[in-house]
């Protein structure tokens, strides 16, 4: 294990025919591949989804952002365990990080990247980024025994800035900052985190492979002529994303032929897919099945094990259709009783919007493919067009809606899970048929299917609760 105190002189010596890395390769577990990536919306849960990790994982491989908060949360978290003799890495992406649109530019070096007018995303991976970043991670590098892996992600995306640069001289200038900093001892080792690598050779971010480890090779040279320390390389992998399981297997028999290189690769985003390989608009689906509620008395159930519809969908569905049904407003004038009033009319054309709106939402059910995009649907156009039709909703409209809404949840849930296994057990449009077995959850295929890989040795699994450590190590586990 490379330790990120040790000095140039100890650092940059490498026997080839012994490497450690090879070695753990040939007698590791299922589990022990499995690596942690925490999201930025689980940041606050860092802490229970390492402690987990370090309880169940003796060699342990996490990525979360890169803030000094995020730094700090996971030296804290790792600090309690520092007398134990557990292996721990922690990637570090820097490069390319998305904003929200109107993110100021912290750096003089920091590139704006732009869809249309609207700002996206910042990229830098200067030497003066990474100073920074390093500085920041100091806390987390001083802990004994843990590694800091810092990736380069996405720099295909220079091409995308209009600086004049090639995108080749730009990651040759990086890598050789990050050979300095593992030569100084300020990092452990370095790799690339790279939607580019797998996208088709047509495509203008694509980024070939070895045109990477050839910069890494020169970097190497330029620096302290040693090998490389480009340890470590990150490519979108999963059941319809494919291509970077080929780009994988290329890589990896070139490195085992390579005097210079010693690389692991990773498999990133093993449940989550993105249109066009990561660099397309849309909303991303997710090879999961999910677990819902079936009523008040039924309790919880995965998706894969319900044949049907939730049978509680129907009774809240129906239920929402006749309270919304205006009929007591019609009967009104139906009955001679009166004339409506203005503020009864607009009542009654409120529940006639609100019964055609539940009515397109039931009929949507079996075109849904995202349950992201499907919650981006609710929140800027369902739930803001109820708002805008009924000024105050009484109590039982509010229950009534929040009971219909949940079972639509799960039965969108159940519809979403249900058409991904059709499309893996089918395939089709370039994406090959999966025997995936019908009391097994998409994620547990998912992620056996990759552990199976040879060429991998480390699946990625977003993990934003500490119950999804543990399911990715109990579907690691199946295998053994």
């Amino acid at each position: 294990m490379i330790s990120a105190a040790r000095p140039y002189s100890r650092q940059c010596l490498h026997l080839r025919n012994f490497s450690l890395q090879r070695i753990r390769k040939l007698s590791v577990s299922a589990g022990e591949r499995i690596g942690i990536r925490i999201p930025e919306k689980a940041t606050p849960k860092i802490g229970e989804i390492v402690n987990k990790a370090l309880e169940l994982q003796d060699d342990i491989t996490v990525e979360a952002g890169s803030s000094k908060d995020v730094f700090d949360l996971l030296a804290n978290s790792i600090a309690g365990h520092k007398n134990s003799t557990k292996s721990i890495k922690v990637d570090i992406p820097f490069g390319y990080r998305h904003t929200d649109g109107d993110d100021k530019l912290t750096f003089d070096s920091d590139i704006p990247i732009f869809e249309g007018e609207r700002q996206v995303a910042i990229y830098n991976n200067s030497n003066e980024y990474l100073t920074s970043l390093i500085d920041a991670s100091s806390k987390l590098s001083d802990i004994d025994g843990v590694e800091t892996v810092f990736l380069v992600h996405n720099p295909e995306v220079i091409a995308q800035a209009n600086q004049g640069k090639d995108k080749m001289d730009n990651l040759l200038e990086c890598f050789q900052s990050l050979e300095t900093a593992c030569c100084e001892g300020k990092i452990s080792s370095y790799g690339i985190s790279s939607n580019g690598m797998s996208l088709d050779p047509g495509h203008p971010l694509h980024l070939p492979w070895r045109n990477v480890l050839d910069a890494a090779l020169n970097a190497a040279k330029n620096v302290h002529g040693e090998s490389a320390k480009l340890s470590t390389i990150q490519l979108p992998i999963n059941l319809l994303e494919t291509r970077g399981a080929g780009v994988a297997k290329e890589i990896y028999n070139f490195a085992q032929d390579s005097q210079h290189l010693d690389v692991n690769i990773f498999a990133s985003r093993p449940l989550t897919c993105y249109p066009m390989g990561g660099v397309g608009d849309g909303f991303p689906f997710k090879l999961v099945d999910y677990q819902i509620k079936l009523g008040d008395q039924d309790g919880m159930r995965w998706t894969h094990q319900i044949r049907e519809c939730p049978p509680h969908y129907a009774s809240c569905l129906n239920a929402a259709l006749g309270h919304f049904d205006g009929e007591e407003l019609l009967l009104i004038e139906q009955g001679g009783e009166r004339k409506m009033t203005v503020e009864e009319r607009e009542t009654l054309e409120g529940c006639r919007l609100l019964q055609s709106m539940l009515a397109d939402l039931d009929l949507s059910l079996h075109e849904l493919r995202s349950f992201e995009a499907y919650e981006n649907n609710l929140a800027t156009k369902v739930i803001p067009m109820i708002h805008n039709t009924f000024e105050e909703l009484d109590e039982e409209s509010a229950r009534v809606l929040q009971e219909f809404f949940a079972a639509h949840g799960a039965a969108a849930r159940h519809a979403i899970a249900k058409t991904t296994r059709s499309l893996l057990l089918k395939g089709g449009d370039g994406v090959p048929s999966y025997d995936v077995p019908a009391d097994m959850t998409l994620q547990d295929f998912a992620i056996q299917y990759l552990l199976k890989d040879n060429c991998l040795s480390k699946v990625m699994v977003g993990c934003s609760d500490p119950s999804h450590v543990e399911e990715a190590l109990n579907a690691a586990e199946k295998l053994t």
